[in-house]
């Protein structure tokens, strides 16, 4: 049995940040991925929803929130996610139950490429409310004051 501490690294996109969380690997027993609220995450969740299923040449998520930060774990197969903040992009190929990406309020992110066997669990820091969403990217650009798209 190994067990593996939790790194963090911030990204080049204002917030962001990608996590490499606790867990074990036991050969024997199997793995086990550890996350805590208020330590590992800087919220406690109030919501939680799962995609799965999605074929690949689609794209989910395309918004910002107002509020709501997110907490993104691909828990099985992969997925990349795109984050933008309007000045830096980064995307990270999601492919181990170990890695998170924690995502602020006011990032524009979108999920593509998934495998089909892709289960992306989100953990959000408010429950759903349709006019936390940004969807249109050119007025996401306009209330962060930028106008054009990042280099």
């Amino acid at each position: 049995m190994m067990m593996h501490e939790m790194h963090m690294r911030p990204c080049t996109v204002r917030g962001v940040r990608l996590y490499e969380m606790r867990h074990v690997v036991d050969p024997v027993r199997g793995n086990l991925t550890v996350a805590e609220f208020g330590e590992t995450l800087p919220f406690l969740p109030k919501r939680f929803f799962v995609t799965y299923g999605i074929p690949s040449d689609q794209v989910r998520g395309e918004h910002a929130h107002h509020l709501c930060s997110q907490f993104l774990v691909c828990t099985h197969g992969e997925c990349h996610l795109l984050v933008d903040d309007g000045v830096h992009c980064e995307e990270f190929c999601l492919n181990r139950p170990t890695l998170g990406v924690l995502v602020p309020p006011m990032i524009w992110a979108s999920e593509h490429l998934h495998s089909a066997d892709s289960t992306l669990l989100v953990l959000a820091s408010h429950p759903y409310d349709p006019a936390d969403y940004i969807r249109d990217y050119a007025e996401y650009l306009t209330m962060i004051g930028n106008n054009s798209s990042p280099a």
